[in-house]
């Protein structure tokens, strides 16, 4: 038979899958991220912060200052020049000096500023350990700055009246030169001295105006449109932002930490990783979709074995000889064997259970057994056959020793099985595991070899070995694919015909129908 093996290499199992499988482990570091993170978020200090706002006028000597009508201002660049001013040393110096013990670089640790768009207003926040503190700091920040706003406008409009003051002193000085003047001289002399004296007249009652504007002028800084706001508790998200940073880092290494594992195993997890190796795939076990954190049942051994008993039946021409292998040693090829010859003789086949494992498979009183027949070709292998409780199947010892294994093949193998399909048998061997020599031997003298794989179990290496050799063998060989549990469920060849799960039990010797050969 063509065993046909896909280009790619076996599908690698996603990190979901590889979570849902070790769920345990996601559990518990999803858990302890969770902890942790609650446990940082906890330990981080509460701080509250009170707001006020103040609204800013154009003032001389400051950033937002008047200016003409027909020059255009930024005043949002105005704005935020001020906002650096009110965050500056020279404002936050004063506002240290009023709530000791703070420090200018406390104070800038825990102050911001915001200008609010298409506004003149500035608002200022202060954060502190205490509520109280917030509010006094924020409350002495906002008066201490309209006061420095005061000072700097008011140190501008007395460096302006000064200058104002020494020109008038310098045009009354001119006066009196000029009034002087105008009494001697020629007509001409005294007529220029009188006009200039008036120019200076003129002049000084213009600076004696700008004084008194000056001296008269009244510009305030601006004002507290809202004052410190009751302190409010800042960094509230912070526990739980913490605990879900917590638990999503605890996430992101569980699943990691299983997918390494998973990747480390190296054990087959679903049906299409035998099928990407190269093994067609019979019969698996099916498992319903699980919650990533709850179990399901899966399928029974009897419902496995009645699914592979109706493959096994559908084959045409019908296998007269099945060999069932473990794909690695150390399998369930000898359960899951006696499972379907179970199964097949419940459905009213004669079945012959050839296995070293089970009641009434060990070697006679003589020692003989199937080996025998290898050994001493005169002997009738019908002799050698064990009843069993259940009415069509009988059981037949392998009996090897070093002896005898030297002498098994498939050729010697298949004569040696020959009497026993003419009388209408159905024979399953349980064989070695496939890899071996023996169950090499085994599988090739059946008409249908079935590899049995258990998820999470079976390494894929041996399955893949398994593949390797199809190419070698000219039986038609398909992979049964179980669950750990159905590899584990015990087998009692015992069982009476009231444990049919077909209802189709044989009462008695009489009622065994044999099975029709079919041509090979």
């Amino acid at each position: 038979m063509d065993h046909t093996r896909p280009a790619h290499a076996p599908r690698r199992s996603s990190p979901l899958d590889a979570a849902r499988r070790h769920r345990t482990i996601v559990l518990v570091l999803l858990l302890v991220g969770l902890g942790l993170g609650w446990r940082v978020g906890d330990s981080q200090p509460t701080t509250w912060s009170s707001t006020a706002r103040v609204l800013i006028n154009p003032t001389v000597g400051n950033p937002f200052a008047p200016a003409p009508s027909s020059v255009r201002q930024d005043e949002l660049t105005s704005l935020e020049t001020e906002a650096q001013v009110a965050g500056s040393a020279e404002v936050l110096e004063a506002v240290a000096a009023a709530n000791p013990p703070l420090t200018v670089g406390q104070i800038q640790r825990g102050l911001s500023i915001t200008v609010p768009p298409n506004t003149q207003v500035l608002a200022l926040t202060y954060a502190a350990d205490d509520a109280r503190t917030a509010e006094q700091v924020v409350d002495s920040w906002a008066r201490l700055y309209l006061d420095n706003r005061d000072r700097r406008a008011e140190q501008v409009n007395v460096d302006r009246i000064g200058k104002v003051e020494k020109q008038t002193e310098g045009v009354v000085a001119d006066l009196r030169v000029a009034t002087a003047a105008a009494q001697r001289g020629t007509a001409a002399e005294r007529q220029f001295q009188s006009e200039l004296a008036a120019a200076l007249r003129n002049q000084l009652v213009s600076l004696r105006a700008q004084r008194s504007y000056l001296e008269n002028s009244e510009a305030p800084a601006g004002s507290v449109i809202a004052p410190a706001s009751a302190a409010a508790r800042s960094g509230g998200l912070v526990l739980p932002a913490m605990a879900a940073g917590g638990a999503l880092l605890g996430l992101a290494l569980g699943v990691a930490v299983a997918a390494v594992r998973e990747r480390v195993s190296g054990r087959v997890r679903a049906a299409r990783d035998v099928a990407a190796a190269g093994i067609p795939v019979l019969v698996a076990s099916h498992r319903p979709r699980r919650h990533p954190f709850r179990t399901h049942d899966s399928e029974s051994a009897a419902t496995v074995a009645r699914r592979v008993r109706a493959e096994v039946l559908h084959r045409t021409p019908t296998p007269e000889v099945v060999a069932v292998a473990p794909a690695a040693p150390g399998g369930h090829g000898e359960a899951v064997a006696a499972t379907l010859a179970t199964a097949l003789a419940r459905a009213g086949h004669r079945v012959v259970l050839v296995s070293d494992q089970g009641a009434g498979s060990a070697p006679d009183q003589d020692g003989r057994g199937l080996a025998h027949v290898l050994l001493h070709e005169r002997t009738r292998v019908g002799e050698l056959l064990h009843p069993s409780l259940e009415p069509a199947l009988t059981l037949l010892p392998w009996g090897f020793d070093e002896t005898s294994r030297d002498r098994l093949s498939a050729r010697s193998l298949r004569s040696v099985l020959a009497p026993l399909v003419d009388a209408g048998h159905v024979v399953v061997l349980a064989a070695p595991e496939a890899t071996s020599v023996e169950g090499e031997a085994v599988l090739g003298a059946a008409d249908l070899g079935l590899v049995v794989v258990t998820v999470g179990r079976t390494p894929t290496r041996w399955v893949a070995a398994v593949a390797s050799r199809l190419d070698t063998l000219t039986t038609q060989v398909a992979a049964v694919v179980v669950d750990a549990r159905i590899a584990d469920a015990p087998v009692d060849l015992a069982a009476g015909p009231e444990g049919d799960p077909d209802g189709r039990a044989v009462r008695g010797q009489g009622d065994r129908r044999p099975a029709a050969r079919s041509p090979r």
